[in-house]
């Protein structure tokens, strides 16, 4: 518990056990196989603080990657008149976090109209970004929502990730409160086209039974982030770097220090199991219906 884990070697079972337990969610939630440290290529999880902080880390480095792209295809451009023309994108039915992120990167994050069903798909988001290329502007990153905190809507993935991948932006999923789902096989539905996307996030601490703060990111390419928040002093180098595949996790978000946040992912894990966790999200999805049938009748409220 008195561990300041902002290296692996100032404790190596944080960090390792990080590694460990993010593989196992990412497996649980049934993730595509590049999300885990496991696999061959770069990509792998990690423990944020929260959701604010998870959508953040992603909108900072896709900020800095399209910088570093555009400045190589427009050498004429100044690195501050390539940042004066940035721009990302998500739904007006996204959370506040997702608007407090492009203040805090000094990035406008245009909110775009959903349709009537509340899903942001990808017509809008292509007409919007053809729209800001015209005018001159720099398309960064999309921001999408599965489960938005006003009527748990989702996102239409898919043709989000047609949109992205065709113009080269990157596509975040904040699934912050209703990613739990993806963990049933009765919700296979939610996690379509989560193989397509750069990023994403779940709080543990909202359906996992995990107590605050707690929330999971998964990566694509992870060295997309660490290249772009890679500070290195001498104080702060280990023999051992690179010589394995350890992350050392400072590398990954905001704030250097960090804590042991994966023990309690691992107590909860090792005490109610896999199972127990979804018979949890179960007896939620169980109780949303039996509130439904209440308010369906009634005739003093209605459905929305």
């Amino acid at each position: 518990f008195g561990i300041i884990g902002f290296s692996w070697i100032c404790s190596p079972a944080c960090t390792e056990l990080e590694v460990v337990v993010m593989d196992w969610l990412a497996k649980f939630l049934k993730l595509p196989e590049h999300f885990q440290h496991a696999s061959d290529g770069p990509g792998g999880g990690v423990i944020q603080g929260s959701a604010s902080e998870a959508v953040l880390v992603a909108v900072l480095a896709a900020r800095e990657q399209a910088v570093i792209s555009c400045k190589e295809t427009h050498p004429e451009l100044s690195e501050s008149e390539v940042r004066g023309k940035l721009i990302a994108y998500s739904s007006d039915q996204s959370n506040s976090c997702i608007e407090k992120a492009g203040v805090l990167a000094a990035m406008p994050i245009k909110l775009l109209p959903a349709d009537d069903d509340l899903i942001l798909r990808g017509n809008t988001l292509r007409k919007a970004i053809e729209d800001d290329v015209a005018a001159g502007l720099i398309p960064v990153i999309c921001i999408a929502t599965l489960g938005t905190t006003g009527t748990c809507a989702y996102d239409d993935i898919d043709s989000l990730a047609d949109v992205c991948q065709a113009l080269n932006v990157w596509l975040h999923v904040d699934a912050a409160y209703a990613g739990g789902g993806f963990a049933l096989e009765e919700c296979t539905d939610l996690r379509r086209g989560l193989d397509r996307v750069d990023s994403l996030n779940f709080n543990l601490h909202k359906f996992m039974l995990v107590n605050f703060d707690c929330s999971a990111m998964w990566l694509r390419d992870a060295n997309k982030v660490v290249d772009s928040f890679n500070v290195d002093r001498i104080y702060l180098k280990h023999k051992h770097e690179g010589q394995s595949q350890i992350p050392d996790f400072r590398h990954w978000q905001i704030p250097l220090g960090r804590r042991f946040r994966a023990l309690k992912v691992w107590i909860t894990f090792r005490t109610l199991g896999a199972e127990g966790l979804r018979s949890h999200v179960r007896k939620h999805i169980a109780l949303a219906q039996q509130f439904e049938a209440f308010v369906r009748n009634d005739s003093r409220f209605e459905m929305v």
